[in-house]
């Protein structure tokens, strides 16, 4: 009696089981089950279903695999069979890490999946090359012994992304050669016509005095609009950022921005600031020029603040209002699409592989920007600046 209760036990637990099922299969809950057969296991559909799953699945346009608890896959829709160039017959059992260029990576995404529904971009293996893919994973029982993963051709969204990063290179220099053009030609003409007009003033005893005060109009008009080229010139390319670095360029817009938009803003940066590399910097100014600028637009704030905080590994940016913030209806597709400014700020973060933030409620917006600092990239051993703040 004894050596048949271990047998009983597990008769009982598998009928528990099989109760569950059939009640799971009653409710609608499963459209798919998996059975374990003499030639393995395969993935059998419900004709009852309302949409089977392997008809689901089969139609996505992302590839989708099943796979047991040793990475084997047990199941691939068509999708994923054309994405590595191989037949749906020949990928049944093969370990899905396999087609994958980093295993060890993989190994750890389907460890997390354990715990969490997770993902991450990793390159699919191909016989004619390589595949940008990002992986998706998920327990698909709860006994951990299936998982499911969805992969996403990444190609075209790559290329789109090198596209923008192309088109950002040339506005950067257009921008560097339209600062040098208007500073170097226009500020040249105007600095001439400034000595011209100081040349007829200083004879404007021999006009008349409706002469003579037209005189000394066109010379005040003429050191506005040098101020206003010298302004435009460096916005377009402030000179600061290549010659002394971020923190004095981010000063010196700071204090422009609180003139023209009347809006106190503080700044912080920390002691001992290195130069970083150029693309590092110039994509935290643009950062700054784009959310001060969303500040004075959309929010309605009488003051933000931009704090930068940087260790051996990530430069972190915080720039904070206390405006209206935006409205939680629209932070989503905020968040998703964006205006252009925020869409190309996004990307250049995106290209140095940061992240960025937004988060708003009525108390104001705060953007949070992490980038990555690679050490032995810095663009010049010079420590910049200490702790600045415009008040």
């Amino acid at each position: 009696m004894t050596n048949d209760t271990p047998k009983l036990a597990e008769d009982l637990w598998r009928l528990h089981e099989a109760e569950e099922t059939v009640n799971a299969i009653r409710s609608g809950a499963v459209d798919a089950f998996v059975v374990q057969e003499p030639e393995g296991e395969r993935v059998y559909t419900l004709e009852t279903a309302d949409l089977p799953y392997s008809v689901l699945v089969d139609t996505m346009q992302q590839g989708a695999a099943m796979l047991d608890r040793n990475g084997g896959i047990l199941y691939c829709n068509a999708s994923l069979a054309a994405l590595v160039g191989q037949t749906r017959e020949s990928l049944i059992g093969v370990p899905l890490k396999a087609l994958v260029a980093d295993q060890l990576a993989f190994q750890k995404l389907l460890q997390e999946a354990e715990l969490q529904s997770c993902e991450g971009e990793m390159q699919l293996l191909r016989a004619d090359g390589v595949v940008p893919a990002k992986f998706s994973c998920r327990l698909l029982s709860s006994d951990k012994s299936t998982v499911g993963v969805l992969i996403t051709d990444l190609t075209t969204q790559k290329q789109e992304a090198d596209i923008v990063a192309r088109l950002q290179q040339v506005q950067d220099g257009e921008r560097r050669r339209l600062a040098r053009e208007l500073h170097d030609s226009v500020g040249q003409l105007l600095a001439s016509i400034a000595m011209n007009i100081a040349r007829v003033r200083a004879e404007s005893d021999k006009l008349s005095p409706e002469v003579a005060e037209l005189v000394i109009q066109n010379g005040a008009m003429v050191n506005e609009i040098t101020n206003e080229i010298r302004t435009i010139s460096h916005l377009l390319h402030p000179p600061l950022l290549d010659e002394m670095g971020l923190p004095l360029a981010l000063r010196w817009y700071i204090d422009g921005f609180m003139e023209r938009s009347k809006i106190r803003a503080t700044v912080e940066v920390p002691d001992g600031f290195d130069r970083l590399p150029p693309d590092t910097e110039i994509a935290v100014f643009r950062a700054v020029q784009e959310c001060l600028a969303n500040v004075h637009r959309h929010s309605g704030s009488s003051s933000c603040s931009v704090k930068l905080v940087r260790n051996d590994h990530e430069l972190q940016l915080q720039v904070q209002d206390s405006g209206s913030g935006i409205p939680k209806e629209k932070l989503p597709n905020v968040m998703s699409l964006g205006g252009v400014g925020l869409r190309g700020m996004r990307e250049r973060i995106r290209r140095l592989g940061g992240t960025l933030a937004i988060d708003s409620n009525e108390s104001g917006t705060t953007v949070s920007i992490r980038l990555p600092i690679h050490s032995g990239k810095s663009a010049s051993a010079d420590s910049a600046p200490t702790n600045e703040e415009v008040a």
